[in-house]
């Protein structure tokens, strides 16, 4: 199977069109002509998933996050971009990035999330609404920790608030506070900004946040199933959160 082929499956499952118009999803680096001799599954591009695909012979890393999301007006062999640009050429391995067109695939990271979390999901522009058994939003964020194997979540609001329906936005949501409020009892998500915590405070507004790795992480599983039947080697890349707990020191 060609690059060009595994490619198109990942089209398949999250057409590129689904992405925002800010967004830079697709090829990044290398080229798609030829045979494909792996795929690494990986939230990010770093110097250490780099050398795993090198280890694991694959040819090919998919990432959520876009390797390049900006511009650049110089490949500079100084900076971890310019080497880990340098190095993915050597290599021979191509990197494609699939971001919020993943996010927003009816089979995507909100589908998926929203299904670990609660039930009768249904995919609203950026995220995604779904319902838990009526409960605390203290009691709600303890059982998100467990499931997303995530001590920093956190709140804002009572925890002793009631919710029952949820807007979650995978990664940062921090410009959906409005439709949340429109559409749920509490908003999900992460990389909140202060305004967002000052006016959840002022509209009495339930948050809560996870860390943008654990909610997106479960991308790999996403798209190891999505390539299943591809008759190809999929790896997924061990990654952790890039952040260290005061309580992990």
């Amino acid at each position: 199977m060609k690059i060009s082929e595994v490619i198109v499956m990942l089209e398949k499952f999250a057409p590129p069109s689904l992405a925002e118009e800010w967004d830079n999803v697709g090829l990044m680096v290398g080229g798609t002509s030829g045979e494909c001799s792996g795929v690494m599954l990986a939230l990010d591009i770093t110097d250490g998933v780099i050398e795993q695909a090198i280890e694991e012979g694959c040819n090919i890393i998919v990432t959520h996050h876009p390797f390049i999301f900006r511009p650049i007006n110089r490949i500079d062999l100084d900076t971890a971009k310019g080497r880990q640009i340098a190095a993915l050429l050597k290599n021979g391995i191509a990197v494609y990035s699939m971001h919020t067109n993943l996010d927003k695939a009816e089979k995507g990271i909100n589908r998926a999330l929203a299904d670990l979390l609660g039930k009768n999901a249904s995919l609203d522009g950026c995220g995604v609404v779904f319902d838990i058994e009526p409960q605390t939003l203290g009691a709600f964020a303890k059982t998100m920790a467990q499931r997303l194997d995530d001590r920093s979540v956190r709140i804002v609001g009572d925890p002793n608030a009631k919710i029952s329906r949820v807007y979650a936005v995978s990664g940062s949501g921090a410009s959906e506070y409005g439709r949340a409020r429109e559409c749920a009892d509490a908003l999900l998500t992460g990389d909140l900004k202060h305004h967002n915590y000052i006016d959840a405070l002022g509209d009495a507004f339930p948050l809560a946040e996870y860390s943008h790795f654990s909610s997106e992480i479960i991308m790999q599983d996403i798209l190891k199933a999505a390539l299943d039947g591809a008759q190809i080697k999929i790896i997924k890349a061990k990654q952790n959160s890039p952040f260290r707990l005061l309580e992990e020191i």
